[in-house]
């Protein structure tokens, strides 16, 4: 909680007091034209040095985590509830989004709502994205269909990169619920865009097929602009990741091209003469380097490895062009 120093007032000890009790919270010191200059911590009336106060919001968090995982719902409230309390910019909002989960497990629908709406209105760059994306969750659960979609548009728009896409395959799923199978597919599409964070793209492209599988072209267009804006951008990972999800979506989508890519290259089959390991012989490990020889008298070599489903793809592709004795 904040208040306004101008609201507060001094007992026989010094404490400040607010509204006939000693006040736990912040105090914010203002100019005449409302700019805060000075914002201070205050524990039962006393001011708080800013490193004590960390430390104690970090335990009571640790410990209101402990409790939870014990089952005792009663103690990791109270330690949440201390940790809010204290006011710390990170472990405050961390908690009241632990304690919105913890009201809502227990079926303390008002309790919940309210500790959602206020790990919300913190602002926390990561913590009110995720009570956002939670809350809408728990009023789906309830019923609360019109507040649900509204919370996950919030959330989407909010931009979160984890927690956005979250958002929109929950929406998406939503509209396929409600009918709304055109808007649906729309969603699990964006959904399905980089930055590729947990598994939200694949869960995305896999249901978006369960809904219309006629969009397979379009679900495959997504990862192949990922691949080519990542590799514009010197972003060889999410390429690498949007090309295990292009493979995942679509495994024949590299041979329907007709080009065969090996590591980092891309050939024609017609343009392949033969190809063999660097070594001479498949390494035991499953990676190495392979030269591949063009007809126009190039010798190409590139790493492969064959834990990489995209690397194993074009591998495979290159056995069935040359034969299997060829590798």
């Amino acid at each position: 909680m904040r208040i306004n120093q101008q609201d507060t007032q001094h007992d026989e000890l010094g404490r400040v007091i607010y509204e006939n009790e000693p006040f736990t919270g912040e105090v914010e010191t203002t100019e005449p034209d409302g700019r805060v200059i000075e914002l201070a911590s205050y524990q039962e009336g006393i001011q708080q040095d800013p490193q004590q106060l960390a430390q104690a919001a970090r335990t009571a968090f640790d410990q209101g985590a402990l409790e939870r995982s014990a089952g005792n719902v009663e103690a990791a409230r109270s330690a949440f509830e201390r940790a809010v309390a204290t006011g710390d910019p990170e472990i405050g909002p961390m908690a009241l989004a632990n304690l919105a989960v913890l009201e809502a497990s227990a079926g303390r629908i008002a309790q919940a709502r309210a500790a959602f709406e206020q790990a919300i209105a913190t602002g926390h760059p990561d913590h009110a994205p995720k009570s956002l994306f939670n809350f809408a969750i728990f009023q789906q659960r309830n019923g609360e269909l019109a507040h649900a979609r509204e919370l996950y548009e919030q959330a989407v728009a909010g931009g979160h990169p984890e927690h956005a896409r979250k958002a929109l395959f929950n929406l998406a799923n939503l509209a396929v619920q409600q009918g709304r199978v055109s808007e649906a597919c729309g969603l699990f599409l964006r959904a399905m865009e980089p930055p590729f964070l947990g598994d939200t793209a694949a869960r995305a492209h896999r249901r978006l097929l369960e809904v219309d599988s006629g969009r397979l072209a379009e679900a495959c267009e997504v990862y192949v602009r990922a691949i080519a804006d990542a590799k514009a951008n010197g972003d060889e990972q999410t390429a690498a990741q949007a090309r295990s999800l292009l493979h995942d979506l679509d495994p024949q989508y590299g041979r329907a091209e007709r080009t065969i890519e090996v590591g980092n290259r891309t050939f024609k089959p017609a343009d392949i003469e033969s190809a063999e390991w660097a070594t001479g012989r498949r390494p035991g490990y499953g990676s190495g380097y392979l030269d591949v020889y063009t007809r126009d008298g190039q010798q190409h070599t590139v790493f492969v490895d064959l834990g990489d489903p995209h690397d194993r793809q074009g591998y495979d592709a290159l056995r069935e062009l040359l034969g299997p004795g060829e590798l």
